[in-house]
Formats: C-alpha cells, structure tokens, sequence
C-alpha cells in the first residue's frame, strides 16, 4: 500500500532534516550517525500521525547512519586486535635528550 502524497502546504518534518544532516556529518565521529537514526526513526512516526513532508530525507538519514555505524563498528572490531609496536627506528626520549645536550651551543669551546 502506498500512503498517499501530503497536501502541498504540508510543512516540512524539521526530525527529517535532523536525521539527514546528522547522519551526513556522521563521519565526524560516531554521535553523528546515531542521532540520525534516532531522528529518522522519530521523523517517521511524526509523519505517519500528522501527514508532514520529508518522508525520503527521514529514510536517507536512517539509510546513511546504519551505513556509517556499521563502517565504523566493522572498523572498530577489525583494530581492536591490534597493539602498538614500536618500530626499530624509534628512539627512545631520554636518547634524544642527550644528543641534543651533547650538541649545545651554549658548552663553551
């Protein structure tokens, strides 16, 4: 069943466009996703009750948050198993520190 179109002086669900946007910064860190799902979820119901326009920006919003979390997640999972190695040409601080001394030129000559 199709619902059909609302009025032409419908006004915009404002939880729709909250849903899209948050969604699309959603690669800023993971907040951004989730309140757009959330959004999108609410815009929704509101819809359905009151007959307001952005039905297709709540579903994007929900469509591009479900995408960026599971990204982030799977990225998430698959660098949780990994530690931090230091490399061979690390050098440790308090090496640097006496280079640095040993090469001052404030040491009188």
């Amino acid at each position: 069943m199709t619902e059909p179109p609302p009025p032409q002086g419908a006004r915009l669900n404002r939880m729709a466009l909250a849903s899209l946007l948050c969604s699309s910064i959603g690669w800023l860190c993971i907040v951004g996703p989730l309140l757009g799902l959330i959004f999108g979820f609410l815009a929704l119901n509101q819809i359905q009750q009151t007959g307001q326009r952005g039905r297709g920006l709540a579903i994007a919003g929900i469509i591009i948050g479900a995408i960026l979390v599971a990204i982030i997640t799977a990225s998430g999972i698959r660098n949780a198993g990994h530690t931090h190695k230091p490399s061979s040409h690390s050098v440790a601080p308090a090496a640097v520190i006496a280079e640095l001394q040993a090469v001052s030129p404030f040491q009188p000559i």
